[in-house]
């Protein structure tokens, strides 16, 4: 593990790492990110929520399935299901390893809500007592009270360079509109989405030719890291900078979009995109420092 002790004072004890909640969706995205925090010395999992959430908090999964393939198509759906279901069986079967379902016995209490903000979600948060929340991949907004559980606040990783790209699939507007650099931005959350304070940003250039799903991997796995690095400034209690502009919100994609997504080339996913991402390597890479 990492150490931030000389090496001639052994005997001095480290600071006790942040009870953390990490809230996510799962899939792909959310165990990369995953795999990073729990490779930190600095930060302990002490719970997980899981997002089961379609669409609108309101919905079971039926409707909330149809809802989405009325406003993004049956492709994009089709793309969520990889990214979420099928990546969840993948990380199981790999070395990286999925984002828990459940709580096992001796494990990380899990739980998994459409509402993190309903009565059973906040008890379980301030059950947890919590240094820290951090978000990535996660579909919910919280609101005050589930946002003044953890001691030190709550970060999320945005998979874009805030404020350009607020909303649900940064990358795939990001395509739209032909930005070559994007990039990953870890801020403090507020009831306003994409909207607090910044911590820390990192701009990354997109692989030629890579996928949505590929490229967004790529980003949750350069925000880990970047959250990682930060954690000196967390533990300061520093609260980072406010967003210089308010920028715009994009919600679900609608099915004009997919079509222009489609007619400029681009690709939501490949099936080899799970070789590579899960490849050793990859693996390696994700979890340096």
């Amino acid at each position: 593990m990492n150490s931030d002790l000389p090496a001639d004072n052994p005997g001095k004890s480290q600071p006790k790492p942040l009870r953390t909640v990490y809230c996510t969706r799962g899939g792909l995205f959310g165990a990369l990110v995953l795999e990073r925090l729990r490779a930190c010395d600095r930060i302990e999992i002490c719970a997980i929520v899981r997002s089961s959430r379609i669409f609108h908090p309101s919905f079971g999964f039926l409707r909330g399935a149809l809802a989405l393939i009325r406003r993004s198509g049956i492709a994009y759906a089709l793309y969520l299901f990889c990214a979420t279901t099928l990546a969840d069986a993948l990380c199981g079967l790999a070395r990286i390893g999925r984002v828990p379902l459940r709580t096992r016995p001796r494990g990380i209490p899990v739980h998994t809500t459409r509402n993190i903000n309903d009565r059973d979600g906040l008890r379980f948060l301030r059950g947890c007592a919590p240094d820290l929340l951090v978000s990535a991949f996660f579909d919910q907004r919280l609101h005050e009270a589930a946002l003044a559980a953890p001691a030190r606040g709550c970060l999320n990783i945005h998979p874009s360079l805030l404020p350009s790209f607020k909303g649900v699939d940064p990358m795939l507007q990001a395509r739209l509109q032909h930005v070559a650099v994007i990039g990953v931005t870890v801020h403090y959350m507020t009831p306003v989405l994409d909207a607090g304070k910044v911590l820390a940003q990192r701009p990354i250039a997109v692989p030629r030719g890579a996928s949505i799903f590929e490229s967004t991997a790529l980003l949750y796995r350069e925000g880990a890291q970047l959250l990682v690095a930060e954690m000196d400034r967390v533990e300061r209690g520093e609260t980072g900078a406010s967003q210089d502009t308010p920028g715009s919100y994009q919600s679900w994609p609608s099915r004009t979009e997919i079509r222009a997504l489609r007619a400029l080339g681009s690709v939501l996913i490949r099936f080899s995109d799970f070789n590579r991402l899960l490849s050793p390597r990859q693996l390696r890479s994700s979890q340096r420092a």
